[in-house]
Parts: C-alpha cells; structure tokens; sequence
C-alpha cells in the first residue's frame, strides 16, 4: 500500500519568534516533533495510500525515516487498541469525490427502497406461505454472507460520501486475526446535520434489510434455492438487529448518540450507571429518570449480547476450520 499518515500524527506550520518565514512540522502520536522542508509537507498533506509520495523517485529515500518516527505507515495490517484490527483492502482518500452527485442520489432513495422492498419480501411471504426446497448450497450461503458485510460498509461509504465525511479506507475488521466484518473508515464531519449523522449511522442496517427482502422475493420465485435464499434472509435480519443495538462501536449506538446529541450514549451510560449517587439521582427524578435508567441499562445489557455475538462468530470460525 502506498504511504497514509499513522493515526495520532498531525502537521501543520509555525514560526519562528521574530521572523514571518513559514516553517513545517509534524509530530508523531508519542508527542515528537521534527521540522521538515515545504515540499514534503505538501507531499504528506496528499499522502492518503492511493498514490506515491509526491517527491523524487516517489519519497523512496524518506520514507525509512518517516517510518521509523512513526510518522506514516505502508502496511496493510493495522493494529487497534484491544483486540480488535483492521485488514485494510481498499483505500479511499479522495478517489471517489468525483462521483459525490450520484452517492447523493443513492442515499436519498435508499432508506424508503430498503424499507418498501423489505415489506414486500415480508407480505409476499406470509401472504403466499412459506415452503423450501431442500437443495441448500453452502458455497453459495457463505458467499452471500460475506457479500452482505461487504455491501452493508457500502451503504456507509455511499452515504458518508453523499454528505462529504472524509473516508480513509474500507477493508476487514479482526477480532485478533479472525474476520468478524467489515469496516469503514471515517473522520467525524462537524458541521454533519444531526439527520446526516443519523442516516450515515443507519444506513447500513438498511442494506441488510434491503439484501433481506431481495432473498424473500427470490425465495418464493425459485423452490430449488429457496432453502438458501431463507437463510441469507434470516442472516440479514440478525445482521440488521445486532447493528441496531446501542453498544459502543455499533450502528444503534451511533444513531441514538446523534439524535441525543452527544458524542457517545455508551460513556454516559457507563458514567452514570456505575456511579451509586448518579444511580439514585436517576431515580428520584421521577418518570424521565426511570427512562433514562431503562435506556442507560439497556446500553449496557447491549454489550454483552454483542460479545456474546462475538464468541458465538468465533466458535463458529473453529468449528467450520476444525
């Protein structure tokens, strides 16, 4: 992969006391700063791992230093904090700014699509009774699985290109060096409408639901795949209802922190919860106290069904390896 700048680096100017020349910096997530020439920052300012570094013989010679600092990084490996780490697939940069009108186009129409096709899976299917085949491919079901993860971070990447959030990169999420998912990411837009945030939050659980009517449809139209196309359904709905649920990290959790209008619902659930006095504050406050209670409680019971979803996705990993 071409050079991006590593997470917590950040570049910009100063000068010096007494002098108007203009000096460049950048300092790495350790707190290290070091001085560098003009046309560097520049070329580092368009480093986003789509293209070499704008520099002689493509930064060939810089870039040992700037690895070794800390400074940028060329692997597609990428070790969060946890346990949790990244397989970068594709970066995005700026590649895809070009298209923003037709992104804009797809993310309007996709909540009411996803939702109306969704509803008619489900009317065509209770209305006509529900009957399989017995011809189940698992090649196919696994394929189809993993097709969905893969198109709901596209909902997100659509969407967060149609309101102008700036996407660094799209590729496998890790729960070690298990694939649990995909990702998308994301720098926080913040000037983002509180509606924007909200859709972009959302949108892939409306690709799931949209992935989930589609196989309904296909289902009633052909017996033979019929077993198949049920169980990628069902996939989808559980996909949908998972991301919905307001544990850190998650859809649901993003939604509603937007519509709160806070950063994290989780933190202040965890504040308040795990604090006696904010506890029994809570519930003195009489009916909005007890909401905020349930609410609080509910985010929290949120994070250990999704770990259970976890261990669940992992056993499941041995067991189809084993």
């Amino acid at each position: 992969m071409y050079p991006v700048l590593k997470e917590g680096v950040s570049i910009g100017t100063f000068q010096y006391e007494g002098s108007d020349a203009t000096h460049y910096f950048i300092e790495n997530a350790d707190g290290e700063e070091f001085e560098i020439s003009s046309r560097l920052w520049d070329a580092l300012l368009k480093a986003d791992g789509t293209r070499p570094l704008d520099l002689p013989d493509n930064g060939r010679r810089v870039l040992p230093k700037l690895k070794r600092h800390g400074l940028v990084r060329t692997s597609r490996f990428v070790q969060d904090d946890g346990l949790f780490n990244r397989f970068i697939l594709f970066p995005i940069g700026n590649r895809l700014q070009a298209g923003r009108l037709v992104f804009k186009a797809l993310n309007a129409a996709l909540p009411a699509v996803a939702i109306l096709i969704f509803a008619i899976g489900i009317y065509v299917t209770t209305s006509e009774g529900e009957e399989s085949g017995y011809n189940f491919s698992w090649w196919l079901y696994y394929g189809l699985i993993a097709l969905s993860l893969a198109l709901h971070e596209l909902g997100h990447l659509v969407a967060g290109l149609a309101y102008g959030y700036k996407i660094s990169d799209t590729g496998i999420l890790l729960f070690g060096i298990i694939p649990l998912g995909a990702y998308v990411a994301h720098e926080d837009k913040k000037d983002a409408t509180k509606a924007e945030k909200i859709q972009f939050a959302l949108a892939g659980v409306e690709v799931n639901l949209l992935i989930a009517g589609i196989c309904l449809l296909l289902a009633m139209q052909s017996y033979q795949w019929s077993l198949t196309m049920f169980s990628i359904a069902n996939v989808n709905v559980i996909l949908a209802g998972v991301n919905l649920l307001p544990a850190s990290g998650l859809d649901g959790e993003s939604a509603l922190s937007a519509a709160c209008g806070i950063n994290s619902v989780s933190e202040v659930a965890k504040s308040w919860l795990t604090s006696k006095k904010r506890r029994q504050k809570l519930l003195r406050a009489g009916l909005p106290g007890y909401a905020c209670f349930c609410v609080f409680s509910i985010t929290m019971i949120s994070k250990i069904i999704l770990w259970l979803f976890i261990g669940l996705d992992v056993a499941s990993v041995f067991f189809n390896i084993f």
